[in-house]
C-alpha cells in the first residue's frame, strides 16, 4: 500500500515536471524561431543600464532568466554572437545569470513541489543585481 502510494505520487510528480518542461521547450522554440527576445528588449534596456549592461545584452540576459543556462545556452550563445557583445558585457551577463538564471523555469518546477515563490525569486534576484552592479563598478577597464 505504501509502495503503491509512493509510486503513484512519483508518477504524478513526474508528469507535472514533464508538462512544465514541455511547455518551456515549446516556448523556447517559438521564441527562438520568431526572434521574440530581440523584439521587446528596447523597453527593458533603460531599466537595467545601472548594471552596466548595454541594450544588446538584454536579449541573452532574458533568455537566461526565462530558460536557464542549460536550456537557453544555444539561444544565449547565438544572441551574444549576433549582438556583437564585448567581453565586459558577456562577463556582466554571465555574472548575473550565474546567480539568477532560470527564474521562470526553476520557479515553475519548485512550485510543483510546494516551494514558496518569494524565497525562490526575490533573494536570488536581489543578490544577482547587487553582485552584477558591484562587478561593473569594480571592473578596471570601463
Amino acid at each position: 500500500m505504501v509502495v503503491q502510494r509512493y509510486l503513484l505520487g512519483l508518477l504524478n510528480l513526474g508528469w507535472k515536471i514533464f508538462a512544465i518542461l514541455f511547455v518551456i521547450f515549446l516556448i523556447l522554440e517559438l521564441v527562438e524561431r520568431f526572434g521574440l527576445l530581440t523584439k521587446g528588449y528596447k523597453k527593458i534596456a533603460p531599466r537595467i543600464r545601472f548594471l552596466g549592461l548595454s541594450e544588446e545584452a538584454v536579449a541573452p540576459l532574458l533568455a537566461g532568466i526565462f530558460f536557464g543556462i542549460i536550456y537557453g545556452a544555444g539561444v544565449i550563445a547565438d544572441l551574444i554572437k549576433k549582438q556583437g557583445l564585448d567581453k565586459k558585457q558577456v562577463l556582466l551577463v554571465s555574472v548575473f545569470l550565474g546567480m539568477c538564471h532560470a527564474i521562470v523555469e526553476d520557479t515553475g518546477l519548485f512550485l510543483v513541489l510546494g516551494a514558496n515563490i518569494f524565497w525562490l525569486t526575490i533573494p536570488r534576484l536581489i543578490i544577482a543585481l547587487g553582485v552584477t552592479f558591484l562587478t561593473n563598478k569594480l571592473r578596471k577597464d570601463r
